[in-house]
């Protein structure tokens, strides 16, 4: 846990209006009610924000986003940003570039916390798969030994 002695911030992504597209603005929504590490949102143009994150000079960020890694909907995964490829593929084209920039910028640990979208109609709403599994996470993620047992062991894969 020696990792997390420093600032961690959470950066959520997503569009309102494109059904599963905005987990990670629920997410962030949620979890900001919780907990006392800065959650930033980046909305559907995340390298708007890039000015408020290097503010806080973070040791760790956490993107979360809606990414389609092949799962079922509303399965969520953690990746860290050395095995996030540049074909990985979030909602928004060019998350490899903002996180090289911020690794750049921050020399940040940098993960991404990705959830399974089902839909991303414009005018749809999230679905109940993804929506459920948000909630869970948030739930999971608002005790801080959790979510610093969570850094921790996506540090070791």
């Amino acid at each position: 846990m020696a990792y997390l002695n420093g600032n961690v911030v959470i950066v959520v992504m997503g569009n309102e209006l494109r059904g599963d597209d905005r987990a990670g603005l629920f997410f962030g929504k949620l979890i900001s009610k919780h907990t006392s590490i800065p959650v930033i949102s980046g909305g559907d143009a995340p390298e708007n924000s890039a000015g408020l994150i290097v503010e806080q000079c973070p040791e760790t960020i956490l993107i979360v986003d809606a990414m389609d890694f092949g799962g079922r909907p509303g399965e969520m995964m953690i990746i860290s940003s050395e095995k996030l490829s540049k074909d990985s593929v979030s909602t928004h084209g060019s998350l490899h570039l903002f996180v090289e920039y911020l690794e750049k910028t921050t020399c940040a640990r940098i993960l991404v916390l990705g959830f399974q979208p089902k839909h991303l109609g414009l005018g749809e709403k999230m679905s109940p798969e993804v929506a459920e599994c948000v909630r869970k996470t948030a739930r999971e993620f608002s005790s801080p030994d959790l979510l610093s047992q969570i850094l921790k062991t996506v540090r070791l894969k």
